[in-house]
């Protein structure tokens, strides 16, 4: 009786995920406008940057074309 029940959870889950994903709308493409640069355009750089007392740290910066 266990696995009856169980299969019958599972079965219904599947079910309503995979129509939760067929009723996505088709232009999802139009509204993916992000304000954030593309990953090409930025990358990060390592800068030295010394210290008063004479030693050097290291920051990364990121530089955006």
């Amino acid at each position: 009786m266990k696995n009856l029940l169980l299969a019958a959870a599972a079965a219904t889950t599947v079910i309503a995920v995979s129509q939760a994903f067929a009723a996505a709308p088709a232009d999802d493409a139009e509204n993916n406008r992000s304000t954030y640069p593309s990953a090409g355009t930025c990358h990060f750089v390592r800068e030295a940057v010394p210290t008063a007392n004479g030693h050097i740290v290291y920051r990364d910066v990121q530089v955006c074309n």
